[in-house]
């Protein structure tokens, strides 16, 4: 009793102890971690925080209270999930991650900077990773050029693509206004303003669109002198220039002429005029001798010389009948209008770029193609006659970069594609904006060899259809699912390297409570020459409460006729300890036959393929073999007293009626008995199994001799020599009973 007393009051200090202790607050628990999908790497409270592993983590040692979990898995969109560490933690921490889109993004500019949502996430041409599926703003923004806003709509595992113009920042402007009067009366009908040389329309004569700083306007009418002011413009605000004119000294002509032929054009020496319903005034034409050519479609071109006199006005009429139809010569016109750097082959030659334009083409058939880097081919093919002018405007589209691939790969479902070795992978499919050429495409799946080809990818949408056959090198889910749903930890057939079973046992004409652990220590085809040859163990505490006895044990078996049978052997060891001096050491060896039935139910649930709740694998086992028992190693030998709590030993002495001790020392230290068992393993549901097991001693228990004054004259044979934590001592047969759950992992 003062042993208890001191060991309570011990247990109770060290208790006060460490709830005083602040670091209890942070002790570590263990809990699982998992994703969907696998292979995510899992950080703590920090999304740069170093890294507890990938996903899934059977056994993640987190400091107790509330966190924030954050998942990184590439191709796929950041995840976090926020968690509180109990105590106990049942239930995984499990979280989905959704998988990102891409978006490409090229301008007509390079370098300029890309905004997502408002981030910058690179330059152009760029291309953004794992965006969340959704919609979001592109923005565009570069010094001298109006920004651009588009809205993407991102899809997982999609490339969308981004083209857009930047086109140049305008300057603020100001406006100027000509107010022309005539002192003299109204103002000419041909009055004619300009500034810089650009003429002024409206009335009055004006523009909105003036850059700042200082600018010339001129001002003209028939028999006046023409006006010459500067004007200087501020952005944002208008000036008004007033100008009145003065008769000017007839020194000049003015010509008239008429053409009244569609599409005519006139030019007075070399310049053009500007006809208008077939006709033109030109005002202000100096004294002297002068050239007036003529021109029309499907018309030799005319030329008259006329002399213009000092005040005085001449016209000029021609006749349709005055320009005869060509002979043989027609007009050629081509003008790319989005791309001035284009170049320009007639018929396979090169004539220039941006546009040309010629009026003597011979009559026939031409073919025009316009080329530019980054753009597809324009091709037109256009007759020119002497009547009927060839006019090509040609509007050059970009080329498609990329093409489509359709991978596929027979019973590889979850499969995952990769090209150029890009680190996010795709699912099996269509996988569209794929760069056009060479493309080197591998295809990787859990247990098989990683299937690598290198395809030629087509410009367009039109899929190049390829085949992925990797060769499997590990079980599958279902070979894995069919191993788990058969695990028995009393049967023949080990465990394989990562699967563990738990057993809680309660035991009749044995200890009555006995917990145990298994695990596999052999990886799934280890041993291809002996098929699936596997090893495990485990450790046992079996208790009577004043009782104990712990037990380290291994397995070895071979599995085959498709898992269905398995043989094997098995070694135990356990120490024996009491609450007094007592101690003894036994050793069990043990041979092994199973047989497995209805894997596949199990099986099925586990992947996915059956309901869950219906009834797994069980097992039918036999064994048999020999128990070694050493009582008191070292030869320390207890006198027993009639009082069976005086102490304990592994074997005793009894009377033959059972009714006492005999008192005498066990003078048989070494005991060894043969046995034979029969266990039956029900599985329920994925992880349970019932056990239910009987183990039969032999030979049966002989009498003990013993005189008429009870005093001990035999030892008896060696049958008769149990160890006392059995409870079938007096049986009539010598049989322990067990019954259990098994939780299997």
């Amino acid at each position: 009793m003062q042993l208890r007393s001191k060991l309570v009051s011990s247990v109770g200090a060290i208790a006060v102890c460490i709830a005083a202790s602040p670091a209890w607050s942070q002790v570590r628990r263990a809990v699982r971690i998992q994703s969907t999908p696998p292979g995510a790497t899992v950080r703590l409270d920090n999304a740069t925080a170093p890294p507890l592993g990938q996903t899934p983590l059977a056994r993640a040692m987190i400091p107790q209270g509330p966190h924030r979990l954050f998942f990184d898995l590439p191709g796929y969109v950041q995840g976090s999930l926020d968690v509180t560490v109990a105590a106990r933690n049942t239930r995984p921490f499990a979280i989905t991650l959704v998988q990102g889109g891409n978006v490409y993004v090229a301008a007509d500019v390079d370098g300029a900077p890309i905004f997502l949502d408002g981030t910058q996430m690179g330059v152009t041409p760029g291309r953004l990773n794992n965006v969340p599926p959704g919609a979001h703003i592109i923005e565009l923004r570069m010094e001298g050029r109006e920004p651009v806003r588009e809205t993407v709509n991102v899809t997982s595992g999609t490339l969308s693509t981004v083209n857009v113009t930047l086109r140049p920042r305008v300057a603020p402007t100001g406006s100027v206004r000509v107010i022309v009067s005539n002192p003299n009366g109204p103002v000419p009908a041909d009055l004619q303003v300009s500034l810089d040389g650009a003429p002024l329309t409206g009335t009055p004569p004006s523009s909105d669109a003036v850059q700042p700083g200082t600018h010339i306007i001129q001002v003209a009418a028939s028999g006046f002198r023409s006006m010459r002011r500067e004007v200087t413009v501020t952005a944002g605000q208008a000036q008004a220039v007033a100008v009145d004119l003065e008769v000017a000294a007839a020194t000049s002509g003015s010509l008239r002429v008429i053409v009244p032929v569609a599409g005519a054009q006139a030019f007075l020496d070399g310049e053009a005029l500007s006809l208008t319903g077939g006709r033109v005034d030109q005002a202000s034409v100096s004294p002297g001798q002068h050239t007036v050519r003529v021109t029309a479609p499907g018309r030799d071109p005319v030329v008259r010389e006329v002399a213009i006199v000092a005040g005085q006005q001449r016209v000029l009429e021609f006749a349709d009948s005055d320009l005869p139809p060509a002979t043989g010569r027609g007009r050629l016109r081509v003008v790319v209008a989005n791309n001035p750097e284009a170049e320009i082959f007639v018929n396979s030659q090169t004539v220039g770029r941006g546009s040309f334009s010629r009026d003597n083409v011979s009559d026939g058939e031409v073919v025009v193609l316009v080329r530019a880097p980054g753009f597809d081919d324009f091709t037109q093919r256009c007759n020119v006659t002497a009547t009927q002018p060839c006019e090509v405007n040609a509007q050059l589209a970009r080329t498609a970069q990329f093409g489509t691939i359709h991978v596929t790969a027979p019973g590889l479902s979850n499969a995952q594609v990769f090209l150029n070795d890009e680190t996010q992978g795709r699912p099996l499919g269509d996988i569209g904006n794929v760069p056009v050429g060479n493309v080197r495409v591998t295809v990787r799946a859990d247990n098989y060899e990683p299937w690598v080809r290198e395809v030629n990818v087509r410009q367009g949408d039109n899929p190049d259809a390829i085949v992925a056959t990797p060769r499997h090198t590990g079980p599958d889910p279902l070979d894995i699912a069919r191993r788990r749903s058969g695990i028995s930890t009393f049967g023949a057939a080990p465990l394989t390297r990562g699967d563990g079973a738990f057993d809680a046992i309660l035991s009749y004409g044995a200890m009555p409570i006995e917990l145990r652990a298994t695990m596999g220590f052999v990886p799934h085809n280890s041993f291809p020459t002996f098929g699936n040859f596997t090893i495990d163990g485990g450790i046992a505490v079996r208790t009577a409460f004043n009782w104990y006895e712990v037990e380290l044990r291994s397995r070895a078996g071979w599995r085959f006729a498709n898992d269905l049978i398995a043989v094997g052997g098995e070694v135990r060891a356990y120490g024996a300890l009491g609450f007094r001096s007592s101690r003894g050491f036994g050793m069990v060896l043990q041979g092994n036959l199973s047989f497995h039935f209805n894997m596949g139910s199990d099986a099925q649930t586990a992947t996915g393929q059956a309901p869950v709740g219906g009834v797994g694998a069980f097992t039918i086992s036999l064994n048999g073999g020999v128990e070694l028992n050493l009582d008191n190693p070292g030869g320390y030998n207890l006198t027993l007293s009639g009082n069976r709590d005086a102490a304990y030993t592994l074997c005793d002495n009894r009377n033959a009626d059972a009714s006492s001790f005999t008192g005498s020392t066990c003078e048989v230290a070494n005991t060894a008995r043969g046995f034979a068992g029969l266990v039956a393993e029900l599985g329920l549901m994925r992880h349970l199994s019932f056990v239910l097991g009987a183990t039969l001693y032999l030979p049966f228990p002989e009498d003990i001799q013993y005189d008429s004054l009870n005093a001990f004259t035999n030892a008896g044979s060696n049958v008769s020599r149990r160890p006392i934590t059995t409870s079938f001592w007096d049986a009539a047969l010598p049989i322990n009973l067990r019954l259990g759950v098994t939780y299997k992992f």
